[in-house]
């Protein structure tokens, strides 16, 4: 199960003033809850014994009892932790360092809350599926056209759009049984929530992949896939998110060439293009 402080950082964006005040009660003082009531925890972060109650089931959980239980647990669990970005001050071996803690703990926070059967579910509408489509803008829009040129492995039609205009004119065409993929940083993007607003209308399968929960993009998807990462600035946070969006979408594409013995296929075509794109190897001689 994901830590209650990553768990934190995904709802960073949809949490209410009073949540937001315990949140920051609790970074500065996780260890307050171990010995104290929820009633003295309010207390001390200013909020009322409600608020914290609504935070846990905000965050997933029962009620205060399990949130308290597992940040205890969490505590308890040595955590190789990074405490600051990447700055100007740092030399290379220190930045060099840094992306790796973080792209380790993104990895791990992010593999402990993936629901596995949501990723399967993924996998059996592509096999059923003639047509897949990618969205997003920006740095989003430049992923999806490599998901789309990697899918094209597959006997599907995939395709990938991050001009506003095309995602828009290619949403009005998805059609049932197809797939969307929605890819968003934040998972507020104008764009990539309205065209998968409009594909999940005309009954196709809607999947969003964002750094944060209770988005637009969740409401609009089908199946939901959010992407954890350290609470550092935004060097790393772009960083790791970025590689534990890549590990997402790799099972979905190695599951998928499983299926009717696809994977002989995805071989024949590297293959292919191995021996027309790429100059042999010379052997060296002694």
């Amino acid at each position: 199960m994901a830590s209650v402080l990553g768990r934190i950082q995904n709802f960073d964006q949809s949490l209410t003033p009073s949540e937001v005040k315990i949140v920051e009660f609790l970074h500065k003082h996780p260890e307050a809850v171990v010995d104290n009531s929820i009633n003295e925890v309010a207390r001390l972060a200013g909020v009322s014994p409600a608020s914290v109650s609504r935070l846990a089931t905000t965050l997933g959980y029962r009620d205060w009892k399990e949130m308290r239980l597992n940040l205890v647990r969490d505590l308890s669990t040595p955590v190789k932790t990074v405490f600051s970005d990447i700055d100007k001050g740092d030399d290379g071996r220190a930045v060099i360092k840094k992306i790796f803690d973080c792209s380790i703990l993104s990895l791990g926070d992010t593999f402990q809350q993936v629901n596995a059967d949501d990723i399967l579910r993924v996998v059996d509408a592509l096999e059923k599926a003639d047509r897949v489509v990618f969205f997003g803008t920006g740095r989003s829009g430049c992923f999806a056209m490599e998901e789309a040129l990697r899918f094209a492995h597959l006997e599907l039609s995939a395709e990938a759009y991050s001009d506003e205009y095309q995602m828009i004119l290619q949403a009005s065409r998805i059609a049932r049984g197809q797939v969307a993929f929605g890819f968003s940083n934040s998972g507020r993007s104008r764009a990539t929530v309205s065209v998968l607003e409009e594909a999940r209308r005309r009954n196709a399968l809607t999947v969003g992949i964002a750094n944060y929960r209770g988005t637009p993009l969740e409401r609009v998807s089908d199946i939901y896939f959010c992407t954890s990462f350290p609470r550092v600035g935004e060097i790393s946070a772009n960083l790791t998110a970025r590689i534990a969006l890549l590990c997402i979408m790799d099972a979905i594409f190695v599951l998928s060439t499983q299926r009717d013995g696809m994977s002989s296929r995805v071989r024949r075509a590297d293959k292919l293009i191995d021996s027309t794109l790429r100059l042999n190897s010379k052997s060296r001689s002694d």
